[in-house]
């Protein structure tokens, strides 16, 4: 597919021709073929969950759309997201969105569960969210997998969420996960993912909160011995198709996409996303012993973060958002 014109010119052509170069991307195949990106590796359960969108994808169009697929090889998630704005990339997946409304959602205990996640992406919440995320990035969110749980992997061993004050603990540059750190005490320190291997292995930071899976995909268990196995919030991979794209696909392969990601969304990303953890932590424990698991009493840590979630969501939302949030 070729890049059309009217999007160059919107989004920047000389940047754009530049982030392109800058990636070493090859051209496109005959026929229509997205260019998606994602920071894990091809591994993970984001990448093998866009596969079988992409075969899903050309099947419905007789092989007229699909995806070629770049795990982990084209940098973070914030260069990215921003690749796709450029009009370099297609279609953007991950946690990263630099919006107060998609970040606060990954503070700790926001949702009661991805059920709840799902109902409030559902809701008008969800939908002011994706139209801060077109307007800043020009991208048309195709929808969220939910990958699961977000999980602290620490150097040391910790009794509770308080032994983490003093700790440098890396993150996203998402204001959910700083605001549930430094609630606890620890140190914040926003690292990209593609460098979290050696940021742990050379002692910058004590420990990293990320999704549990990307976090074995990419072997973390190596260079950080212990897993908090009680969850520190949801992650929730956005799917962003940049918006000169999505305009330039004729309607039967824009119904092909966005119908294949949402039949596909709770078999083959929730669902497996559930049943993942277990597999996850056995990876775990099988590398480090089974003493590398710790689990932590999390009885009151929603009532705990219940204040602050209340807080973020009234900031972005309103008043009555937090409320209009729990009786979803």
């Amino acid at each position: 597919m070729k890049l059309n014109p009217t999007r160059r010119s919107v989004l920047g052509g000389m940047a754009a021709v530049a982030g392109l170069s800058a990636f070493s991307i090859p051209a496109r195949a005959a026929g229509t073929v997205l260019r998606y990106g994602n920071a894990g590796n091809p591994g993970t359960l984001s990448n093998t969950f866009n596969q079988k969108l992409s075969d899903m994808i050309s099947a419905k169009t007789n092989g007229g759309l699909s995806f070629e697929i770049f795990a982990g090889s084209l940098g973070g998630e914030q260069k990215l997201l921003e690749s796709m704005a450029l009009g370099s990339l297609d279609v953007y997946n991950g946690a990263f969105t630099g919006t107060r409304q998609f970040d606060i959602f990954y503070s700790p205990y926001f949702f009661k569960d991805g059920d709840h996640a799902k109902r409030v992406l559902d809701s008008d919440i969800g939908a002011a969210a994706s139209a801060e995320l077109k307007s800043r990035y020009n991208g048309r969110l195709l929808g969220a997998g939910r990958l699961g749980t977000f999980n602290l992997m620490l150097k040391e061993p910790i009794t509770s969420l308080a032994d983490l004050k003093g700790r440098k603990i890396r993150s996203a540059q998402i204001e959910g996960c700083l605001e549930g750190l430094k609630h606890f005490g620890a140190i914040p320190t926003p690292i990209p993912f593609n460098e979290i291997y050696l940021a742990l292995q050379n002692g910058i930071v004590d420990g990293v909160l990320t999704a549990l899976n990307p976090g074995v995909q990419s072997k973390f268990y190596e260079v950080a011995k212990y897993v908090v196995t009680t969850d520190f919030g949801m992650a929730l991979d956005k799917q962003v198709v940049s918006e000169g794209v999505w305009e330039s696909l004729p309607d039967d392969q824009k119904d092909a996409l966005q119908s294949s990601f949402t039949e596909l969304e709770e078999a083959e990303y929730y669902q497996v996303g559930l049943k993942q953890k277990a597999i996850d932590l056995e990876t775990w424990a099988t590398a480090n012993g089974s003493d590398a698991l710790i689990e932590i009493d999390a009885t009151n840590l929603a009532a705990e973060m219940e204040p602050v979630n209340k807080r973020l969501a009234e900031e972005v939302y309103g008043a009555g958002a937090w409320d209009k949030i729990q009786a979803l």
